[in-house]
């Protein structure tokens, strides 16, 4: 039975054998830049990952090694009919009749494949329905196939269950995790002839796994169940913290929720809070400050994958129910753009920061609430560099940022 004292001789050790490790990685960071991921340095967001993944699909594209990337992925979409030879020609932000727009368009001679890209970003109502049949559509009689590539199933929103069974009866859809797209950019890079390729596609693959799937550090990873594999009172403690963790986020959170709107209350601004989607940490699960109870849009902050991970901010409409205007979105976006950095657009986001240095409210390890201590260090600290000063902050700077174009709110 563990005690609390082995629990915190676990910890000891586990604290130890990180430092060491930190420590090492600093002693060789100049030979071997072990946190150096070259994607990360590049654009790094959805519309950037499906470039990278569209260059390398193209077999004519600039990475010279001909059909190698296609004909890995064709193999695990496990499709006959398609062969790399017959491709025609690739499409990026294909646009549907409906004026959507399909991340990847792949035109063979006996048909096409689309490729929705959603290593992030929630489906819109009825999104692959339309690309569906727009597929189809574009398809005249030959073979067609849409391939959702992301790591949870499709909402009922965008494809309902009926539909889906059948078009995946008749091979014409397949939901391609992020797990399988690392595994073909890895057993590619193998077969990479061209140096500077090959370097690229082991850095895309690690992008995959560490910044879509959540993968940690390996090394850190392989060090702590040493740790804890080194004794079975380790091993019984290892257990009893795992099952305690989700209780002392919960109550870090309910701190949260509590000190937040407090102070938000006090500079007449409202919380917004999403009790269940936080509680069970679903992707697109988020919290923000309405500026003006009158406005249908408000700062939001949100998870963009599972377990709280992978936090953005910006501005975004209040629910799927508020239609934005183009006009009023442009005014908005405009306005952030000035008194931030120029942001992105979203289907639900006027405007949002996105990642890198321009972001000088959120570091990088404060993005990931699933694996990094520092996001629930800050929910506690009372400083300025705390959580909730730093929220009221942003929303009192973004409601004077906004003050000249209030009516594009409403």
């Amino acid at each position: 039975m563990s005690t609390p004292a082995t629990i915190i001789d676990l910890l000891d050790a586990v604290r130890i054998r990180a430092a060491s490790l930190a420590e090492a990685k600093q002693s060789y960071a100049a030979e071997l830049a072990p946190d150096f991921s070259l994607v990360d340095h590049l654009r790094n967001n959805e519309v950037a990952l499906s470039r990278y993944l569209g260059l390398l699909l193209d077999t004519k594209g600039v990475h010279g090694q001909g059909e190698l990337f296609l004909r890995g992925l064709l193999q695990r979409l496990g499709q006959p009919g398609f062969e790399p030879q017959d491709l025609l020609r690739v499409e990026l932000e294909k646009r549907t009749r409906s004026g959507r727009f399909l991340d990847i368009y792949l035109e063979f001679r006996g048909g096409v494949i689309g490729i929705e890209n959603k290593p992030w970003a929630a489906d819109q109502d009825k999104q692959l329905e339309d690309y569906a049949r727009f597929l189809q559509t574009s398809a005249g009689g030959r073979q067609w196939l849409l391939v959702y590539a992301c790591n949870w199933e499709p909402s009922e929103a965008s494809l309902n269950p009926a539909q889906r069974e059948a078009l995946e009866q008749t091979g014409n859809f397949l939901r391609l995790g992020f797990l399988q797209i690392a595994e073909w950019l890895d057993d590619s890079a193998c077969h990479t002839r061209a140096p500077k390729v090959r370097l690229f596609v082991e850095a895309l693959s690690a992008y995959v796994r560490q910044q879509v799937n959540g993968e940690s550090d390996v090394s850190e990873a392989e060090q702590i169940k040493a740790v804890i594999l080194q004794k079975p009172e380790h091993l019984e403690a290892a257990l009893k913290v795992a099952q305690s963790i989700d209780q002392v986020k919960k109550q870090l959170l309910a701190e949260f929720k509590h000190s937040l709107g407090q102070a938000l209350e006090v500079q007449g601004l409202g919380l917004v809070w999403d009790d269940q989607a936080l509680a069970s940490g679903r992707a697109y699960a988020g919290f923000g400050v309405k500026l003006n109870p009158a406005h249908q849009l408000h700062l939001r902050f949100e998870f963009g994958a599972a377990r709280l991970d992978k936090l953005e901010w910006g501005i975004c409409r209040d629910n799927a129910d508020v239609k934005l205007n183009a006009v009023n979105v442009e005014v908005i976006a405009e306005a952030m753009d000035s008194a931030f950095a120029v942001g992105q657009r979203g289907a639900n986001w006027p405007w949002y920061i996105g990642t890198g240095v321009h972001d000088r409210v959120l570091s990088d390890s404060e993005r990931n609430w699933a694996a990094s201590a520092e996001p629930w260090l800050r929910i506690s600290d009372t400083t300025e560099q705390g959580f909730v000063s730093r929220i009221v902050k942003l929303a009192l700077d973004v409601r004077v940022a906004l003050a000249d174009v209030d009516a594009a709110m409403r």
